[in-house]
């Protein structure tokens, strides 16, 4: 369940209300799953609803829910938009809330055997590069020993 551990800190040093207080950051999984197969092969999944409570926030939201987002990009790139995070607030007087977010994510477990018991390594994805959009492409094809080029984009 590192993945609980990271996006709290990810908040945390991005969220400067709470970089100041983290007490007011509550962070824990409330019902969550583990996807398994049978046979010998003990690696698994976790599915985790993190939930992340911020008692008595004054800030902006988007101050807080950018950083999640922005870590759901990083350590969850094939995440469903409409399904990964949702969140309630109650507001405590005109100047503060208490604002429950959950962040739904999985985690793999890959389970090795040894002579000595079992190794495990939790997979966090990382996301692929992303290609800088300003710059210039060129096609080479080769077709039956004729080369064509196709400049790019100007």
């Amino acid at each position: 369940m590192k993945k609980l551990a990271d996006l709290r800190n990810h908040i945390l040093a991005n969220v400067s209300d709470l970089k100041r207080n983290p007490d007011k950051l509550l962070s824990f999984i409330e019902d969550g799953n583990i996807e398994f197969w049978q046979g010998s092969n003990l690696s698994h999944m976790y599915t985790l609803p993190i939930r992340i409570i911020v008692t008595d926030y004054s800030g902006d939201l988007d101050l807080l829910i950018l950083p999640i987002l922005s870590w759901l990009a990083y350590r969850e790139p094939g995440a469903d938009p409409q399904r990964s995070i949702s969140f309630e607030a109650e507001l405590l007087n005109n100047n503060s809330y208490d604002i429950s977010i959950t962040v739904n994510v999985t985690e793999r477990v890959i389970v090795t055997a040894l002579e000595t018991g079992f190794q495990t390594e939790h997979v966090l994805p990382e996301p692929e590069m992303e290609m800088n959009p300003d710059s210039e492409w060129q096609i080479i094809m080769d077709l039956h020993g004729l080369t064509e080029q196709v400049p790019g984009d100007d």
